[in-house]
């Protein structure tokens, strides 16, 4: 079948007609498109142009990133496929209208619409820095609004770490997407917003703010808004106001700096690694079972997190499945919190053997060549039955390099490959990371399998934010 003809809406690709160009992002394109037989509205992101093996593993790493993570303001991510000599991403289709929408319509934000962004953006990236997730900036075509304030996005998150230098780029972004859509002259509010606007392009005083920072003041802004739009005089952020946000900002960056003083002078000495980061090992490692909360305090950037010093065990697991396999122990809410982006395969998030595995270690007797106890890691699950345990238990997947400078400064126990949130198959972990990280440090990657794969090979553990 011919490639189909992205230059000629609607066009056919796979199960989906696309009907409407939405705007470039990178080396993918965004169409507006309709699914056939179930007759749903969704995007679709599609890897057009030359594309190169290269070009696919970046694709499909940075789709599978976006699987990986809950963010706020965010659309849900559904698939990623091959079809018709073309691979693509599809999303669920946001409400309202995009930015690009809104300025062909020769439409203009309110005052309190851009606060309303610069808030949901600001919560965004907070959280991808705080996760140490690497994001890129938003398009216009990127921001959608529906009402007066409801924001939604089309996820900014790929496949690597955050930077601090990604800061400034994604302000920009921002920046640059909302300033052609500013309220016009004499429009209530419109003096505040555009004092948001200045700050996130050249931030307060010279000093760049960060991003919660920004969205607190723009949540304090369009509340000091609301009240007053029906007004005649709204005056721009005056020194008192605009003094209490920039007091609250300093005060919140001191408590911040100070909470990392005090922990890293309980700490002690931590052991630096330009590459991987910075951990330090939990004390007789050797001795502790893998379900005594164990961890490895690691540094990245100035986050601090703690590493699982022990895979999951049979044991911590088997607590998970009965809450999980209940039908009244969960909410509906906290569900589908848990099973967001996550295909359904029909397991309950059970490993194939996991009843010998429970009898095994119930019994501690031997079982595939090892004798098993209920503190023996729990084998046999699948990218996603990690996940899923994951935010059950509120923490994450690490990355391979988090868990590889674990491993190398920690003593972090192990003798099984592990599930991580890097999807960079075939690659060094000194590099990018691979998905399958093996033991031994000295050990060469595994090829990425099916993220739905049940080997009895892999294990995984958590990291707490």
């Amino acid at each position: 079948m011919s490639k189909p003809d992205f230059q000629n809406l609607p066009t056919r690709l796979g199960v989906y007609t696309l009907t409407r160009h939405l705007g470039e992002q990178g080396k993918t394109t965004l169409f507006r498109a309709k699914q056939s037989h179930v007759e749903r509205g969704v995007l679709v992101e599609v890897l057009t142009g030359v594309v190169s093996h290269a070009d696919v593993e970046q694709f499909l790493a940075s789709v599978r990133a976006r699987v990986a993570v809950h963010l706020p303001h965010v659309t849900q991510v559904y698939e990623a496929m091959a079809a018709d000599e073309t691979w693509y991403l599809t999303l669920a289709a946001p409400e309202g209208k995009s930015l690009t929408q809104l300025a062909a319509e020769n439409k203009r934000l309110s005052p309190t619409q851009v606060c309303a962004i610069i808030e949901a953006a600001g919560k965004l990236y907070a959280e991808t820095a705080k996760r140490n997730i690497a994001a890129t900036g938003l398009y216009p075509h990127s921001i959608y609004l529906s009402g007066e304030q409801r924001v939604q996005f089309i996820s900014p998150v790929i496949s690597g770490e955050h930077t601090a230098e990604s800061v400034a780029e994604q302000m920009n972004a921002l920046a640059a997407a909302l300033a052609p859509m500013m309220p016009q002259e004499g429009v209530p509010g419109r003096t505040r917003a555009r004092t948001l606007l200045d700050w996130l392009q050249n931030g307060y005083e010279g000093e760049r703010l960060e991003w919660l920072a920004l969205a607190d003041s723009a949540a304090t802004v369009k509340e000091q808004l609301e009240p007053q739009l029906n007004r005649d005089n709204v005056a721009g952020l005056n020194g008192k106001t605009r003094g209490a946000i920039v007091r609250e900002t300093m005060r919140n960056r001191r408590k911040f700096r100070k909470t990392l003083y005090m922990a890293g002078a309980a700490l002690g000495l931590v052991i630096a690694s330009a590459v991987v980061g910075s951990c330090m090992a939990p004390d007789e490692v050797e001795d502790l079972p893998a379900n005594d909360g164990s961890t490895i305090t690691c540094y990245q950037g100035s986050q601090v997190v703690k590493v699982a010093a022990h895979l999951v065990s049979i044991r911590e697991y088997r607590e998970f499945l009965l809450v999980f396999e209940s039908e009244n122990r969960l909410t509906r809410d906290q569900r589908r919190r848990l099973l967001e982006g996550v295909p359904q395969d029909g397991s309950g998030r059970r490993p194939a053997d996991w009843e010998k595995q429970w009898a095994a270690a119930n019994k501690g007797v031997e079982y595939e060549g090892k004798k098993l106890s209920h503190q023996s890691p729990v084998r046999g699950v699948s990218y996603w039955d990690a996940l899923v345990y994951a935010r059950y238990r509120e923490a994450e997947l690490p990355t391979a390099r988090l868990l590889t400078a674990a491993k190398k400064h920690g003593n972090a126990a192990g003798s099984l490959c592990e599930w991580t949130t890097d999807i960079c198959p075939a690659t060094d972990f000194s590099g990018e990371g691979t998905l399958l990280l093996p033991a031994e440090a000295d050990a060469a990657p595994r090829i990425e399998p099916n993220r739905s794969a049940r080997n009895t090979e892999y294990g995984f553990r958590i990291v707490y934010p």
